[in-house]
């Protein structure tokens, strides 16, 4: 595998990473309502369903996925309720508890779902890999060193969304503001959910 060949991968990865979706929208909403524990644990989620989506174009496993498209059709409805439901509590939530630091992460599961989801990356991943890699003749080294890349890449584009999204809850984390900010951010997962179930 050659240094070329990695660059075919790494540089159409960090802009469809870095493009706005409704994962990031998600993200944005729960770093504005929840705080630094439960985006951190949806990044984790996002950046876990993505590797799964990696880790089964690189060895094959894409076509036997596709196969199970009802498993996945339901994963994605599962995630579009489960982001509804976060939208409701956050436009019914209480003022007094709408500071993100004093509510257990809760992210994992929407970060997780929102993605194993989305058969987008699933698309991409089949469509970059071939152009950038002989997938037949990878060694495992070679394997893990792509998903490793695809791990990373991943981890510090939404980490960068989320320290960004940080520093403006930092100047909004007042009660007044707090109400209309849930309110906003209900919306915006709301409209996440509806972009998903679209899908």
């Amino acid at each position: 595998m050659s240094h070329t060949n990695i660059w075919f991968f790494i540089i159409p990865f960090i802009i469809a990473a870095a493009l706005p979706g409704p994962a990031q929208g998600t993200l944005i909403a729960t770093v504005m309502t929840r705080g630094r524990p439960s985006a951190a644990a949806f990044v984790v989620g996002m950046v876990t369903g993505n590797a799964v989506w990696l880790v089964a174009t690189i060895f094959g496993l894409a076509s036997i996925a596709l196969r199970y498209e009802n498993l996945f059709i339901a994963i994605k409805w599962c995630g579009v309720a489960y982001l509804l439901f976060v939208a409701y509590k956050l436009w019914t939530a209480p003022v007094d508890q709408a500071d993100g630091a004093t509510q257990k992460p809760k992210g994992f599961t929407a970060g997780i779902l929102l993605t194993l989801g989305n058969p987008k990356a699933l698309v991409f991943f089949g469509a970059i890999l071939p152009q950038a890699f002989d997938l037949g003749s990878l060694s495992v080294v070679d394997a893990l060193l792509i998903i490793a890349l695809g791990i990373l890449i991943d981890t510090l584009v939404q980490t960068a969304y989320l320290f960004g999204v940080l520093r403006l809850r930092v100047l909004f984390n007042k009660p007044e503001y707090m109400r209309r900010i849930n309110r906003t951010a209900a919306a915006l997962i709301g409209g996440c959910a509806l972009l998903v179930a679209r899908r």
